[in-house]
């Protein structure tokens, strides 16, 4: 590599990384305040915001900078890329008004799980993590059921690439464990995560096929364990995840 492709490399991960900063913050910031927290100076991240700016990516309001919504738009193209997305979507939110709880898609890329859709229940409660975000697949119930969906060679691999992070003490970090639990959804179809991501998260997930050139998706719910418990959770949910995994193939299949 060039020095100047090099240099063009590094620009474009300054510029991420102050988008990125804007877009964490509760509320806008000074350059100062910026130059501090991703360690470059003033003068150099004062011409990434204007650049940013200038691409719509960001705003000024009195002499600090926000974060524009042009980054919403770019998330909505890319999850209307999915396949018949706008038809899952609704299935899932429709498993979130049945059943009351937080419903979510997951799909795979590069060997972890994002999630790219989230419904609320009517219970006042959602998850640590929100669409967007990156989350190994080994713990939680929409990444087994995702793993679940691939062969041996597969899931070694991606336990090859990204390990098996310990998140909680329940989580399943011995690979050996993970591909039998993975043999067990297989056969049944379903996958289910008791404190695996979060110590006081449960949820269940089933795989479901979005298509040839779709990626590895699943649906699931999930929720406080000292609600999502019992047959509640192993009968009254898991039916409610599995009957709308049928729908949403025989919806797919029109």
């Amino acid at each position: 590599m060039t020095r100047n492709s090099s240099q063009g490399v590094q620009a474009t991960v300054n510029s991420f990384r102050i988008l990125e900063q804007l877009v964490r913050a509760e509320g806008s910031l000074g350059v100062t305040e910026i130059a501090d927290a991703v360690g470059l100076s003033k003068g150099v991240v004062y011409t990434h915001l204007k650049t940013l700016i200038d691409l719509g990516y960001a705003r000024k309001q009195e002499q600090r900078y926000l974060s524009s919504f042009r980054i919403i738009k770019i998330a909505e193209d890319i999850r209307h890329n999915i396949p018949r997305f706008t038809q899952v979507r609704h299935n899932v939110e429709n498993l979130a008004r049945v059943t009351g709880e937080v419903s979510t898609l997951f799909v795979e890329e590069d060997g972890v799980g994002v999630c790219v859709y989230t419904a609320m229940g009517s219970e006042p409660w959602l998850p640590d993590y929100t669409c967007g975000s990156r989350i190994p697949l080994h713990v939680n119930a929409p990444g087994k059921a995702i793993l679940s969906s691939f062969d041996r060679n597969r899931v070694d691999s991606i336990i090859e690439e990204h390990g098996l992070s310990r998140l909680t003490d329940d989580t399943l970090t011995i690979p050996e464990t993970l591909n039998s639990e993975l043999s067990t959804i297989r056969e049944s179809g379903v996958s289910f995560c008791r404190g695996e991501q979060f110590s006081d998260v449960v949820g269940v997930a089933t795989a479901v096929g979005l298509g040839e050139r779709a990626p590895a998706a699943a649906i699931g719910v999930c929720g406080p364990s000292e609600r999502l418990s019992g047959r509640y959770l192993e009968e009254d949910i898991t039916g409610q995840v599995i009957s709308t995994a049928k729908t949403i193939q025989i919806d797919l299949a029109k």
